[in-house]
């Protein structure tokens, strides 16, 4: 089976997150659609098809969105698993399930929260600010590799593998 991950970063810990899984799966290739949108691949060539994104003041990101909404139809008909990175982690599931298309987030056999990670000079001064006012003030890894782990098997599992 092929796998396609597909993930939007912005400061890299979902393209992390993106990577580690792919460490985790058989023949599975990675695409950041927040570099490379639009994107030039058949989804014709893969059987399962795995979307990441951060979220951000409770958005995913816009090239993951607007590349779902786009290929719902195609991506529909795949073996789907969704992730996000976030710093709320009892919002996740929740901004999972309302970021992502409601059709998606029904197809996927799979969904989790891999965590977050954050660097404060990756910050601009805004967010920075924001980041003070939540009472945070040093840089954290809060990378849930055993979410990572869990997710794949359980994917694996679901597909036959």
């Amino acid at each position: 089976m092929r796998t396609l991950i597909l993930y939007g970063s912005k400061y890299g810990c979902t393209a992390k997150c993106a990577y580690l899984l792919r460490d985790k799966l058989e023949n599975a290739d990675v695409i950041d659609l927040s570099q490379n949108y639009p994107v030039s691949v058949s989804l014709e060539d893969y059987n399962a098809v795995l979307i990441g994104t951060p979220v951000y003041a409770g958005k995913i990101n816009k090239a993951v969105a607007k590349f779902c909404t786009a290929n719902l139809d195609k991506l529909k008909e795949k073996k789907i698993g969704l992730f996000v990175c976030c710093g709320l982690p009892e919002k996740a599931m929740e901004q999972l399930e309302t970021g992502f298309p409601k059709q998606l987030v029904q197809t996927a056999r799979v969904k989790a929260y891999f965590g977050y990670q954050y660097e404060m000079e990756q910050l601009n001064f805004f967010e920075r600010i924001i980041m003070r006012l939540l009472g945070k003030h040093r840089n954290e890894n809060e990378i849930r590799h055993a979410a990572i782990e869990d997710f794949a098997r359980s994917f694996a599992q679901e597909n036959g593998k």
